[in-house]
């Protein structure tokens, strides 16, 4: 970061990111009920994951009241993945061959706002701009040799936005908000041997919100807003459409220096909904869903060295129409993948005067059907962690341990097959303050 004046700042940042794994099979219904946690389908499965991003902005104050600021950024990342699904008899996943995806990006783009703002509210306006490039590969492969290939296809993507944001103040209390954004794309496939095929198509976000002060420490507050993004496979048929979803969403807030809470009724409707399995690849599109229910949260300190924080979200998620590529009629049945219920609760034990800091935490898991499997609900399941910290001069210590009751539940469970969630682990971290 670097300030060229009282009235200009330029900041430039790098991000980097790599992982790699082995072996990342799937275990059939039967193998993770039985437990048999310890079988590898394939054992030259695994892959690798690299990210990279780099970053400049500048942001100008010309006023006290006029405030504009640019990013300028680019990306680039590219991921492989070798993977065996063996068949399972009458649930139709799995080839039995080991399969590789490769995929590689890179991009750019910018942004550009201009906020002011004057004693009755806050205007923001701006535009942006990306320019996106895609290769993908998708190949049958024996030991990590490619055998024969399935889809070979390049992809170029330019976008455009506009954007407007502005808050409202009538008096003290009331507080209306208005914004909106569109967006354009235009998308250009080409499949290794085939023909070009290109689409462009535009699509406006808007959003209304509305905050009222009923109390000195009470908000009522309302929000409508439309939203989109773009749908699996689109790489490969640019006519593709977008995914679209209104959100509509109210409640209070309450709020003081010792306890902040929260409770919310919301709901979304969405449009071209596509389900995605992650275990075969495979996509059904056009169809609608609906989700509503009631979120809850509370943060409170009861005193200097204890806090409490609990979030509870409760949904009533159901297709309102969805044809597999079997046939099958889902409409009416719960979205794959989507629990009744989380919740979070969280103590931190913190004394101001000393070192140490101790943490508990508990996530909760409602019931939900598997990708895939509409006629199965995986029950509900807990996990707990627990974690210390030390502070020595300048260097923060901590150490936990996660799943601390060996929970058993899926990470993640499509077509009859399930990848483990992770069993009682121990972790440490060293972080040195400059």
């Amino acid at each position: 970061m670097h300030d060229f004046s009282e009235q200009a700042t330029i900041d430039a940042g790098v991000e980097l990111y790599g992982s790699n794994w082995d072996s990342p099979g799937f275990l059939t219904a039967d193998q993770f009920a039985n437990h048999q946690y310890g079988l590898v389908t394939n054992e030259t499965d695994g892959g690798f994951k690299k990210r990279a991003q780099e970053r400049i902005s500048l942001r100008v104050f010309a006023s006290p009241s006029l405030l504009w600021r640019t990013t300028v950024y680019s990306t680039q990342g590219r991921w492989q993945l070798f993977l065996t699904i063996p068949p399972e008899p009458g649930a139709g996943e799995g080839t039995g061959s080991q399969t590789e995806e490769e995929d590689t990006r890179y991009g750019f783009g910018a942004t550009s706002a201009l906020s002011w703002s004057v004693p009755w509210a806050e205007f923001t306006m701006g535009v942006e701009g990306r320019n996106d490039h895609a290769d993908y590969q998708n190949w049958l492969t024996t030991a990590r040799m490619r055998d024969s290939s399935q889809t070979l296809v390049s992809a170029r993507q330019l976008s455009g936005a506009m954007f407007f944001q502005s808050d409202i103040k009538f008096g003290e209390r009331v507080h209306l908000l208005i914004g909106g954004r569109y967006d354009d794309l235009g998308t250009q496939s080409l499949p290794e041997g085939g023909t070009t095929s290109s689409d462009a198509k535009g699509t406006f976000s808007p959003k209304l919100g509305a905050s009222v002060q009923v109390f000195p420490l009470l908000n009522l507050y309302g929000n409508i807003s439309r939203g989109f993004r773009q749908t699996d496979g689109v790489i490969a048929d640019p006519s593709l459409p977008f995914i679209i979803a209104w959100n509509y969403e109210t409640g209070l807030k309450y709020g003081n220096d010792e306890v902040s809470a929260s409770i919310a009724l919301f709901r979304m409707d969405v449009s071209d909904e596509q389900t995605f399995d992650p275990v075969t690849l495979q996509t059904v599109s056009n169809g609608a869903s609906r989700r509503q229910g009631v979120d809850m949260a509370l943060e409170a300190r009861m005193s200097e060295a204890v806090s409490l924080r609990s979030t509870f979200t409760y949904t009533d998620a159901k297709y309102l129409h969805l044809v597999t590529e079997d046939g099958e009629v889902l409409s009416g049945a719960r979205v794959f993948n989507t629990a009744k219920y989380v919740g979070t609760f969280g103590v931190d034990l913190m004394p101001p005067d000393e070192i140490w800091g101790i943490h508990l935490n508990a996530n909760v898991v409602g019931p939900y059907a598997p990708f895939d499997e509409p006629n199965i609900t995986l029950p509900a399941y807990a996990l707990f962690q627990a974690s210390a910290e030390i502070h020595v001069s300048k260097f923060l210590v901590e150490f936990g341990v996660h799943n601390l009751f060996d929970q058993t539940y899926a990470e993640l469970r499509a077509g009859g097959f399930v990848s483990p969630g992770q069993s009682t682990s121990a972790y440490g971290t060293l972080k040195y303050i400059f």
